[in-house]
């Protein structure tokens, strides 16, 4: 196929079989892999699909994420969240190193010994109910799509009673059709109104959760603007669930459907810390990273992004890359070298990374043995993903034991 031909492809990728845009990347690699697709707002990108490039643009600082300049890219045409200035995925070093800060405080490693338990309970509670329902089960409905969410209004302090509210809203941040934005602008009024007023009883009545450090940053320490607080805890509750949820149900579905993977880890328990990083390389939900645009001429292994240029990374196709995965389309559980770049690299590597790999590892485990029998009810072909978001979740996961 021509680069031109390839180059007429909308943007996000219209995913394979399994949620994955598999074909398209591996004729981009051979192809064209710094050629161009359309945004959703009819701005054209350089669709960046080698993983040393993926990294170069992730780590390089002459590729930025302010995109609130008359004449930037959009990835939407309306009013979306990369026009919002108290927002930290919206901000470069230096300035983005004062949001990072704060927030790193919060997702400490160190946090873990606290995390461990509360996901622990929120994943025992949610199998607890699969198992008095009885097989059949969605997964999808009964345990991955409510376990980030949960999770993280959890450590936030959000009443159980409301969690469902937040599930909910989520759900419709990452559409970017544009028949979806009345309902986009809905969810956000309501989501922050929300945490405006969330926000005003934890000062009247202080906990010691994660909404609870960012407000001494804010009110004690002076290191961050009210806007800047409802963004941060309003990018804690985002980012910690549509990517994890869709990340879980796929990734317990690749264990299902390639022989041997789910009895791999149900009898080997040290497979599990592996098992969760093949799963972030090989079912990234997403096609990748926030927009960016050069600031200067920058050269790439295929050729040089000129100044003033949008530039989308996928990360799967970077995850896939035969030069640096050793047969990057098997899934394998024992593969060991797995340098995937599902977190993101240099100054916007995801904070929640460690949260999103203890939730992963914790719901795998747990999976495996309460369900040592698990399997699939319906054939992997049958299965869904959605379309017309940055995000191709997987629908339904039907599965017996």
């Amino acid at each position: 196929m021509a680069e031109e031909e390839l180059d007429a492809f909308p943007f996000p990728l219209r995913p394979d079989e399994f949620g994955t845009s598999v074909e398209q990347h591996r004729r981009r690699r051979a192809e064209c892999p710094l050629g161009e697709v359309a945004l959703p707002s009819g701005d054209p990108a350089h669709l960046v699909v080698a993983h040393q490039d993926v990294a170069r643009v992730l780590r390089d600082r002459r590729f930025s994420r302010n995109l609130r300049y008359p004449g930037a890219p959009r990835m939407v045409r309306e009013a979306d969240m990369n026009d919002n200035p108290d927002a930290i995925i919206n901000h470069d070093p230096p300035e983005h190193t004062r949001f990072r800060q704060v927030i790193q405080q919060a997702f400490s490693p160190s946090q873990e010994a606290r995390w461990r338990p509360i996901v622990q309970g929120i994943v025992d509670g949610l199998l607890d109910r699969v198992a008095a329902a009885g097989p059949p089960a969605d997964l999808v409905a009964d345990f991955a799509g409510v376990l980030p969410i949960s999770v993280m209004c959890a450590l936030v302090g959000v009443p159980a009673a409301d969690w469902q509210l937040f599930h909910d809203w989520t759900a419709v941040f990452f559409a970017v059709d544009p028949a979806a934005l009345e309902e986009r602008l809905r969810a956000n009024r309501e989501f922050l109104a929300y945490l405006r007023e969330f926000l005003e009883q934890r000062r009247k009545a202080p906990g010691e959760d994660l909404v609870d450090l960012l407000v001494t940053a804010r009110d004690t320490e002076g290191r961050l603007s009210e806007g800047e607080l409802v963004q941060l805890v309003s990018a804690l509750l985002i980012g910690g669930q549509e990517n994890t949820a869709s990340t879980l149900a796929r990734g317990v579905l690749a264990l299902l459907r390639f022989p041997g993977q789910w009895a791999l880890l149900r009898d080997d328990p040290a497979l599990t810390g592996p098992a969760v990083e093949e799963v972030l390389r090989f079912e990234v939900p997403s096609e990748g990273a926030f927009l960016r645009v050069s600031t200067e001429e920058v050269a790439l292994s295929a050729r040089s992004v000129a100044a003033g240029r949008a530039v989308q990374v996928s990360v799967p196709a970077a995850n896939r890359d035969p030069a640096v995965f050793t047969d990057p389309e098997r899934f394998d559980i024992r593969r060991t070298a797995n340098p995937h770049l599902t977190f993101g690299l240099g100054a916007h590597f995801c904070p929640g990374a460690p949260l999103a790999r203890l939730e992963l590892a914790v719901a795998l485990r747990s999976l495996a043995d309460r369900f040592p029998g698990l399997r699939l009810a319906a054939e992997p072909s049958d299965l869904r993903y959605g379309e017309g978001n940055l995000i191709h979740p997987l629908l339904r996961l039907p599965v017996a034991w």
